[in-house]
């Protein structure tokens, strides 16, 4: 099934988590310049609390209202910028017509983590490559209490509870921008990845391309993980409509390119397991060096298990020339058999007097 709708997934995709709003935020210029002094002051038990004073229209206060449960939670993401900490959306409770009740928005230290070893469950036979490994995640939380508890009232989400103080040290200025919050991809960045990726430059690549843009990796507005993310999503998104793009293009390349050919292949679950194609190129070679060609069916892709298979030949400068590609699914008597009387009709069956192969 070929992709149409790649241009809507652009639009759609949202390259950051559940745990954080879909669309960048559009932070004030004052968020970005100003410096809040941290303030270390002691909780009435006796530990250390860690708080940013901030500019009185980011500060939330209990008795705030918002017309829409984003907006208020989208003030709050901006405080939390401000601040140096990330939220994490913890509990929410609804009405009987769905409408959202109360919702609870914590630090994302809150809680205790612990590191946790997954065994990963492999073969330990003698012609097994893999082997048994302890995979380690550590979850940084320190039991931070800083919250904001939000409640419906009279068509109105007003702040109920308001906890303003963190047990541990928060994000300075100058590491803004590896906040969660902060990174977020535009359009621009989603844009330029697909872009890029059809002439083979990977999410590295592209990342630093935006740095140089942006004229700084801090002015990029996401990270290098978040890029390689979305480049991962969209190959997702394609899926098994691969072969049929492939197909797609050869044949846009029939009608721009004169001796343009091709044939393909599918198998009884339709997926594409035979394709050959060459071009006027190739056969006028063929026509003047048909006196070997060398069949070298070796070049696997890792990707779609299929083997690459060139004809090739020689030229009077002693130097390789192409003659047909191939892809094959499968090496065996019947793919091969397919693939030459392909190459056969394309070269209007004049036979070469040679033919090398492994």
């Amino acid at each position: 099934m070929a992709v149409s709708g790649i241009a809507d997934f652009v639009e759609g995709v949202d390259i950051t988590s559940n745990e954080n709003p879909s669309t960048p935020l559009a932070r004030p210029a004052s968020v970005e310049k100003h410096t809040p002094p941290i303030l270390l002051s002691y909780s009435p038990k006796g530990s250390q609390q860690w708080i940013r004073k901030v500019e009185e229209e980011f500060m939330p206060r209990i008795g705030m209202e918002f017309d829409a449960l984003e907006d208020d939670i989208q003030f709050y993401c901006i405080y939390a910028i401000a601040c140096g900490f990330d939220i994490r959306k913890f509990s929410q409770k609804r009405f009987r017509d769905q409408t959202i009740r109360t919702k609870v928005l914590l630090c994302h230290r809150e809680g205790f983590g612990e590191s946790k070893k997954t065994k990963n469950m492999v073969s330990m036979e003698p012609n097994e490559r893999s082997k048994k490994q302890d995979r380690v995640t550590t979850i940084r939380r320190f039991g931070c209490r800083a919250m904001i508890k939000l409640v419906f009232n009279s068509g109105k989400y007003v702040i109920d509870q308001f906890r303003e103080g963190h047990n541990h040290p928060l994000v300075l200025v100058k590491n803004r921008e590896f906040q969660k919050l902060s990174r977020n991809l535009t359009l621009y960045h989603k844009k330029t990845i697909i872009n890029n990726s059809k002439v083979n430059i990977g999410a590295s690549k592209t990342y630093r391309i935006c740095k140089e843009v942006a004229n700084g990796y801090e002015n990029v507005g996401a990270s290098l993980l978040d890029f390689k993310n979305f480049q991962r999503q969209v190959k997702l998104f394609i899926g098994d409509a691969d072969a049929q793009m492939f197909i797609n293009n050869l044949e846009k390349l029939v009608e721009r390119k004169k001796g343009f050919q091709f044939s393909y292949h599918v198998d009884e679950c339709r997926n594409l397991c035979r394709v050959f194609w060459t071009d006027a190129h190739g056969k006028s070679a063929y026509s003047a060096f048909d006196d070997g060609v060398s069949f070298d069916p070796t070049y696997g892709t890792n990707r779609y298990c299929m083997v690459f298979t060139p004809f090739t030949g020689i030229d009077n400068h002693k130097k390789s020339v192409t003659f047909a590609c191939a892809l094959l699914s499968n090496e065996d008597e019947e793919s091969f058999v397919w693939v030459f009387q392909k190459f056969m009709e394309a070269m209007g069956r004049k036979e070469p007097q040679i033919v090398i192969t492994d």
